[in-house]
């Protein structure tokens, strides 16, 4: 039967997202300056606390009005895709929870600092992919589940 609104653990996910996301943070801006790294795989993998005041991939950095428009537009389509759903099973609940947990963690820092902490630096020799944190990861896995799932790409697991 389909349920038109999502089921209690998909709060819980939000719930827990969100504390991952800020104790991550906060550990990272007790333990480093920003702009300071240290390497934890050599040539590939460091830890580099940045203060992004930009959005994905610090795009649009210092650009606060334009930021905020932006979440505001993507909020909305989330919540018109999100009517649609059918909150019956674990896939909408569970990866909605992430990508919801992970937006609501970034404006946390938004809000409360004015730049979101980020802090995974991945790269392969000098060429480095944009430092990113737990939020965002969960933000890019669960919008590219979402569009595996709309190309038939990705089908969920059968239910017993």
């Amino acid at each position: 039967m389909p349920a038109r609104w999502p089921r209690p653990y998909f709060y819980a996910v939000i719930f827990l997202v969100i504390v991952l996301d800020q104790l991550t943070k906060a550990w990272v801006a007790a333990a480093f300056r920003p702009e300071m790294s240290t390497t934890l795989i050599p040539g590939f993998f460091n830890l580099t606390y940045v203060q992004n005041t930009g959005i994905a991939f610090g795009l649009f950095k210092g650009q606060g009005l334009l930021v905020g428009f932006f979440v505001a537009a993507l909020a909305l389509a989330a919540g018109f895709y999100a009517r649609g759903l059918n909150w019956a099973g674990w896939e909408p609940n569970v990866v909605g929870g992430c990508l919801c947990g992970g937006a609501l963690g970034n404006l946390l820092d938004r809000t409360r600092l004015g730049y979101v902490v980020d802090f995974f630096d991945v790269h392969l020799g000098p060429h480095h992919w944009p430092v990113f944190n737990v939020a965002d990861s969960l933000i890019c896995l669960s919008v590219t589940w979402i569009v595996l799932r709309q190309l038939g790409i990705s089908q969920p697991a059968a239910s017993s």
